[in-house]
C-alpha cells in the first residue's frame, strides 16, 4: 500500500512539474513540437527554434510550425497571398515533409519547388507549405563514426 502511495506521489509531483513549465505531455514523451501563431509579428516574437525563417511573407497568417526539438526537420505552413520573401530560386524538388500532420497533406508534390533559406516550398491553396531536413547528426553507435564526425551510409 504504502509503494502504491509513493508511484501516485511521484506521479502527481511530475504532472505539476509539466504544468508549471507550459510544456504538454505529448511534447514530452515525443521529439517534436508544433506550433501556431495567428501573425507573423507574434511568430516572429515566439518562434521556438529561434529566428522565424527569411522566406515567410511579412503579412502570413495562420502560421503552424512542427519541427524536431533539435531543429532537424521542419515543416512550415503560411496563409498569405504574398510572394515569398528572400532570395529563392526553383530547384528541382529532392525531399518531402518527413513530419507530418493533418496541416501538412497535399495532394501531389511538384517535381520543381522553390528553395529559400534550405526550405523546399511548394505553392497550396491558401499560401505556402515549407519544409527542411538538415544534416543527419553523427551517430555513436554507427560503424566507423568517431564524435564529431558524420557516419557514412
Amino acid at each position: 500500500m504504502l509503494r502504491n502511495r509513493s508511484v501516485l506521489v511521484a506521479a502527481a509531483a511530475a504532472l505539476a512539474a509539466l504544468s508549471l513549465t507550459g510544456c504538454s505531455v505529448k511534447e514530452v514523451l515525443s521529439n517534436s513540437r508544433e506550433s501556431e501563431y495567428t501573425s507573423y509579428d507574434t511568430a516572429a516574437e515566439m518562434w521556438p527554434s529561434g529566428e522565424l525563417p527569411g522566406w515567410i511573407p511579412t503579412d502570413a497568417t495562420g502560421i503552424r510550425s512542427l519541427e524536431t526539438k533539435d531543429g532537424r526537420l521542419s515543416v512550415i505552413r503560411v496563409t498569405t497571398s504574398s510572394p515569398l520573401e528572400g532570395d529563392c530560386e526553383e530547384k528541382p524538388r529532392i525531399g518531402v515533409p518527413v513530419l507530418t500532420a493533418t496541416w501538412t497533406a497535399a495532394a501531389e508534390r511538384p517535381d520543381v519547388v522553390t528553395v529559400c533559406d534550405d526550405y523546399e516550398i511548394m505553392p497550396i491553396d491558401d499560401g505556402w507549405l515549407g519544409w527542411f531536413e538538415g544534416p543527419e547528426a553523427p551517430s555513436r553507435l554507427a560503424p566507423g563514426s568517431q564524435a564529431g564526425e558524420a557516419s557514412s551510409r
